[in-house]
């Protein structure tokens, strides 16, 4: 029997974790509907056939494999237009691909790959065309050029042991480390999503996007990612770089120890489930009993190289000739996806050079806090499962430290903390789908705020931001009111505190009752804001909240009165989603205008976002990818803590509800059926990687620093 960790009697099915009707509040419905219909939790059962080699066919009668939805002509553009070469292998996929964007704008700093010669047997292909890269310090971003046909694009250093081969077109490549593009991740609606299979029931059949004459979500179809991060190089690295024709293969989840995960999510409904399918009932098994996390050794053996952002998933038997025929869409939902080796349809071979990890970042100095995680042996080990908050929450947890953190593994199903090519790995699950789970990091020293006014506390790091309203990274900054009391030795006295609605205050962020900033980074809005990229509903959001030093919490009174500590907590930001006040979804211009995204253009899964933080009491800024994007005035509640601890936090909140607000049928509920990589490979789990971690104190901002555009109290 497993116990159910503080999860709420009416799940939290929309914008904020309080558990109350909000912007997904017709999913509710939806949801109770299912716990009325169809309780209970999985059985065992016994490994399905996988068959993999069926094509999909989309709404509109054109056939796709991996996503997407549109005119083979519409998908290329950009510096090179090379075609596929002709296609001798019959299984390999036909019709629509996903859009490519036809310009990427590079980054001033980057910089055109010079070209290089690989010792490597590889069969001739066109030209992938020009290729700009931007150096970081241990690992490089491509920006690549559209091209035709392309399904994905493959990045692979040539490196002692690399071996490349074929089976008529198709290419193996073994023994390297192969990093993908992937599909760009929106949280948005792609009617691409909806199977060729009719199963007459809500619970299988997904809901088309737009509706007319109701709110739904647009129709935004797939679309490849253009640029590809590749981590752990050194000075003059060749990378073969390929335009293939078909996704990357989704590995599993990769983890240190090999892990098979209990499916539950009981609140979605039971292990079947009942369908009509061409006039016939059937009952079908909804999911699997588990799905793995996975070790490199299981990876490598699979696929022949260690494969970084493979986003293929594992599909259900779609073809009425086959006698698996049918299968819920679920029945493989985050298992592996077959090993298929794709057709090459360009390639380019480059020379790259990152920057190097010898020196600090420019504006360090030694007295300052910084880690890029190149120390591979320096991995996190456990310290002890008790702390304060432990002892008010009574929620598991765990404690581990490398030599610059403190980590913390919080009511986790699963986690693991690990070091890796030049990375801090998080990979964790909430327990039976259906709890908020949390891991933490904390640097061994307290910050301090600035002492004078036109100074700062600044704050890097680079993290993936693919963020829904239920998994999410989120910054925190909490403190006592009294000096040399937030610490004791190189730790915070107390473990972070996950809470729904912790970010509104209307549960504790601090046990200790500190004085808190917090930033949380959430999902999409629910109306339309300008100034995005197409006229749709935002992609991101982010809450700026200060909590007021409130008194400490008590063992099982931590958050029975939320009003007795909302009156501590003052939001900030523009009213741009009108129910939702103090949101930021938009960047704005000096009237107060959106004018441009917060982090919609930055919902990647294995690519990092870079952010600078900048702190002083009365004020936040905050650049992305070096631009200047929100400026908050403070000065009606300032930050009073004397001195703070720095956390990052990595949030999962209740898993198996984000699976039934994605899938909404209500009408009204506006379903969001992206993320892609969510929905099919990971929906009751989550991965980050940290890079490039550090602050420092008393600083300057930046030159480009725009008042004009910072919002007012």
């Amino acid at each position: 029997m497993k116990t159910m960790l503080y999860s709420q009697t009416t799940p939290r099915l929309g914008g904020d974790e309080s558990g109350t009707w909000s912007r997904g509040a017709s999913s509710l419905l939806f949801a109770l509907g299912l716990l009325t219909a169809a309780c209970g939790s999985n059985s065992s059962g016994s490994k399905t056939k996988i068959d993999a080699s069926a094509a999909m066919t989309a709404v509109d009668g054109s056939t796709t494999r991996d996503g997407g939805s549109i005119p083979r002509d519409a998908a290329g553009g950009g510096a090179s237009e090379a075609g596929p070469p002709a296609a001798t292998d019959s299984s390999a996929p036909v019709g629509p691909v996903p859009g490519s964007t036809p310009t990427i704008i590079s980054p001033d700093a980057a910089v055109p790959a010079p070209m290089g010669n690989t010792g490597l047997t590889l069969k001739a292909a066109p030209s992938l065309g020009d290729i700009k890269y931007l150096a970081n310090r241990s690992s490089v971003r491509l920006y690549l050029p559209g091209v035709n046909g392309a399904r994905d694009y493959r990045v692979f250093a040539v490196r002692d042991g690399v071996k490349v081969s074929y089976s008529g077109e198709r290419e193996h490549v073994a023994g390297a480390d192969i990093t993908c593009a992937g599909l760009r991740q929106r949280n948005q609606c792609d009617d691409g999503e909806i199977l060729p299979v009719k199963y007459n029931t809500d619970e299988l059949d997904l809901p088309k996007c737009e509706v007319p004459g109701v709110d739904r979500r647009p129709h935004v179809p797939a679309q490849l990612m253009q640029t590809v991060e590749v981590n752990d190089l050194g000075p003059d690295t060749l990378l073969v770089v390929e335009a293939i024709d078909r996704l990357c293969p989704f590995p599993g989840l990769y983890g240190t120890h090999h892990l098979d995960v209990e499916v539950g999510a009981g609140d979605v409904g039971g292990p079947m489930v009942d369908a009509v399918v061409n006039g016939k009932s059937y009952s079908l098994k909804r999911w699997p009993k588990t799905f793995p996390v996975r070790t490199e050794a299981e990876i490598v053996a699979e696929y022949g190289s260690m494969i970084f952002n493979g986003q293929a998933w594992n599909k259900p038997t779609l073809d009425p000739a086959s006698a698996n025929f049918p299968e819920s869409p679920y029945v493989r939902l985050a298992q592996p996806a077959p090993a298929e080796d794709p057709l090459v349809l360009a390639r380019s071979v480059i020379k790259v050079s990152p920057l190097g990890t010898q020196k600090l970042p420019a504006g360090f100095r030694e007295v300052d806090y910084f880690d890029d995680f190149s120390d591979s042996t320096d991995q996190p080990k456990f310290v002890r499962d008790t702390d304060y908050t432990r002892t008010v929450v009574g929620l598991p947890m765990k404690v581990y430290e490398t030599k610059k953190w403190i980590l913390y593994d919080i009511a986790n199903e699963f986690s693991d903390f690990f070091v890796d090519r030049g990375q801090l790995h998080m990979v964790m699950g909430d327990p039976d789908q259906n709890s908020m789970s949390l891991q933490a990091f904390y640097p061994k020293r307290p910050v301090q705020l600035p002492s004078q006014a036109d100074r700062y506390l600044h704050v890097t790091y680079e993290v993936q931001r693919n963020e829904t309203d239920r998994r999410y990274e989120n910054f925190s900054l909490c403190g006592s009111d009294k000096p040399n009391d937030t610490y004791t030795g190189d730790q915070p006295k107390a473990a972070p505190l996950p809470r729904p609605n912790f970010m509104n205050g209307g549960s504790r962020s601090s046990s200790l009752g500190w004085n808190c900033l917090l930033i949380v980074g959430r999902g999409n809005g629910y109306y339309d804001v300008p100034g995005g990229d197409i006229k749709a509903h935002s992609d991101t959001s982010v809450r700026i909240s200060v909590i007021g030093t409130n008194p400490p919490a008590t063992p099982g009174g931590y958050d029975s009165d939320p009003g007795s500590i909302q009156k501590y907590a003052t939001a900030f930001g523009p009213t741009q989603d009108t129910p939702f006040p103090k949101l930021w979804e938009r960047q704005i211009d000096k009237d107060h205008n959106p004018v441009g995204v917060w982090l919609d253009d930055q919902t990647h899964i294995w690519q990092r976002t870079r952010f600078d933080v900048f702190i002083r009491r009365d004020r936040l800024v905050i650049y992305v990818e070096g631009q200047q994007r929100i400026c908050q005035e403070m000065p009606g509640s300032p930050i009073t803590m004397a001195e703070g601890a720095l956390g990052f936090w990595h949030v999962l909140y209740h898993s198996s509800a984000e699976f039934m607000e994605s899938r909404s049928p209500i009408v009204t509920g506006n379903p969001r059926t992206a993320q892609h990589h969510i929905m099919h490979n990971t929906p009751f789990a989550d991965m980050r990687t940290y890079d490039n971690v550090g602050f420092r104190e008393n600083v300057s901002l930046p030159p480009d620093f725009d008042k004009s555009v910072c919002y007012p109290d």
